[in-house]
């Protein structure tokens, strides 16, 4: 069996094993409904109390916040979007969404329903350094405008947004702001203090089908499932959501030193140019473009061998769009020194022999 390393962590990450720990008792042991009338659904009341505020602790929000728990960063996504058509779009007037073209799939797909409904979208473009143009960003607000939607940090680029300038501008144009911070959470430090922010807990270690949304006191919310979520709650999920958060922020040290010398080791090793290197980037992940080579058949050999990394498509943007020998790469709190330096070296060696082959056509 050829050896794995992983590198493809903006695409999934392996569960934790204290996500794994915390979930198991509520598989075979307290696995009755929490809106029960009898013993086994008010012996859950509290843990999920008590572990829904740990989550707001870990992401800086606070008790008068509200956390949804979802099935995933897609669905976190679709409510927040949803929540505006319905409670400022419908019974406002104000039916103008903003988003970046940044955003993956979830976004995009859902901007496209709300403009078939009646709403206009407008895209803000970003500029050369990976960011959105402030400038073009502040030309399309308007006093109908609802909501920005904007990815906080970019999966495959790593180029992290600014921050501070989006979220003044939303304050003072008076507009609802919708972080998607899926790549961020664990990686950099962040409070709170947009309307919206939602993330996956495939992306922090946790396990699939658990996400989350964070919604600041005052602001629209509505209910993608009616009848109340008590009866369908993944209980096992948020217990492995909330682990997985609370090992990102014990190792959010370790993220923004060690990963980020693995990364820098990374690149000093590979034959390769980094992209977006002078940008602010997260610490986990490394965007190269390798010359005279196309990246579908650079991630096809690679795979073959073992080495895994992204090149976009599917729920992320496709980095053709970007560059044609450009691949991603991005690193866990689990990667090691010595499969760097491996994945260095074969990566390496792949880009040679599909050199020669080029230069033979």
């Amino acid at each position: 069996m050829v050896p794995m390393i992983y590198l493809d962590n903006s695409s999934s990450t392996q569960p934790c094993s204290s996500a794994l720990e915390r979930m198991a008792p509520y598989f075979d042991k307290y696995w009755g409904a929490s809106f029960a009338p009898h013993r086994m659904g008010s012996e859950l009341i509290a843990p999920l109390e008590s572990q829904e505020q740990m989550i707001r602790e870990y992401l800086g929000a606070s008790v008068e916040d509200s956390f949804v728990f979802t099935s995933s960063g897609k669905e976190a996504v679709n409510q927040v979007l949803w929540s505006v058509f319905l409670e400022v779009a419908r019974k406002e007037g104000k039916s103008h969404f903003i988003v970046s073209e940044l955003e993956d799939a979830p976004t995009m797909q859902y901007a496209k329903r709300l403009e078939d409904l009646g709403c206009t979208i407008k895209i803000a473009p970003k500029n050369e350094s990976g960011r959105i143009d402030l400038e073009c960003l502040k030309s399309l607000i308007t006093p109908r405008t609802a909501l920005i939607s904007v990815t906080m940090a970019h999966g495959l680029t790593g180029v992290i947004q600014p921050y501070e300038e989006i979220l003044q501008l939303a304050k003072e144009r008076q507009v609802l702001l919708h972080w998607e911070a899926t790549y961020a959470v664990g990686k950099i430090p962040f409070s709170f203090d947009s309307d919206y922010l939602t993330f996956s807990g495939d992306r922090i270690h946790s396990v699939k089908g658990s996400g989350g949304l964070l919604v600041k006191k005052g602001a629209p919310l509505a209910p993608l499932i009616l009848g109340g979520r008590e009866g369908v709650l993944d209980v096992p999920s948020l217990m492995a959501l909330s682990a997985a958060l609370q090992q990102c922020f014990l190792y959010l040290d370790m993220m923004v030193l060690e990963i980020v010398r693995l990364r820098n080791l990374f690149e000093s090793l590979v034959c390769g140019t980094v992209l977006y290197q002078e940008e602010m980037r997260l610490p986990n992940v490394s965007l190269v473009a390798f010359k005279k080579v196309h990246q579908e058949a650079l991630l096809y050999y690679l795979n073959r061998k073992g080495v895994y990394a992204n090149i976009g498509g599917g729920y992320s943007s496709h980095l053709s769009l970007i560059d044609e020998t450009a691949m991603s790469f991005s690193l866990s709190r689990m990667s090691t020194e010595a499969e760097i330096r491996k994945a260095a070296k074969m990566i390496n060696e792949t880009v040679q022999e599909l050199q020669e082959i080029g230069g033979r056509v």
